[in-house]
C-alpha cells in the first residue's frame, strides 16, 4: 500500500513539473529584454547585425515546443549576442558547443562563433512532452 502511494505521488509530482514549463503562460515578464533590435523579424538567413562589423544580434522567440527559427547562420569569427524571448511557456536556449545557456526570459548570451560547422541549439528548461522537439542548428560558415 505504501509503495503504491509513493508511486502515485511521484507520478503526480512529475506531471506537475512537466506542465509547469511549456503549458503555462509567462505572465511574469517584467520587460527586461534590452535587445536594441539590430535584427528584426525571423533570423532565417544570415544575420548581418549592425552593418556586419563582425557582430550579430539575434533574438530567438520560443513558444510551446518550438523556436521561431530552425536554422541560424553566422560567419566564423563573428561575435554573436543571442536574446531569448519566451512568447508562450517557460523555455531556455542552449548551444552546448559554445557554452551558451540562457534560462531567463529576455536573457542574453554573447560568444564568438569560432567553430565552423553545424551546432545544435535546444531548450534547456524541461518544458513538457514536446521538450525534445525544441531543437535547431546554428550554422557557422
Amino acid at each position: 500500500m505504501k509503495l503504491r502511494l509513493l508511486i502515485i505521488t511521484a507520478a503526480v509530482a512529475m506531471a506537475a513539473v512537466g506542465l509547469a514549463g511549456c503549458g503555462g503562460n509567462d505572465n511574469n515578464n517584467t520587460g527586461n529584454n534590452t535587445n536594441t533590435g539590430a535584427n528584426t523579424g525571423n533570423n532565417t538567413g544570415t544575420n548581418t547585425g549592425a552593418g556586419n562589423s563582425g557582430g550579430n544580434t539575434i533574438t530567438v522567440k520560443a513558444s510551446n515546443f518550438k523556436f521561431d527559427q530552425e536554422e541560424i547562420h553566422v560567419k566564423q569569427g563573428d561575435k554573436v549576442k543571442v536574446t531569448l524571448q519566451n512568447e508562450e511557456g517557460l523555455h531556455g536556449f542552449a548551444i552546448d558547443d559554445f557554452d551558451v545557456d540562457i534560462k531567463d526570459n529576455g536573457g542574453t548570451a554573447e560568444f564568438t562563433a569560432d567553430k565552423a560547422g553545424e551546432h545544435v541549439f535546444h531548450c534547456s528548461i524541461m518544458c513538457g512532452s514536446g521538450h525534445a522537439k525544441m531543437v535547431g542548428k546554428l550554422i557557422v560558415d
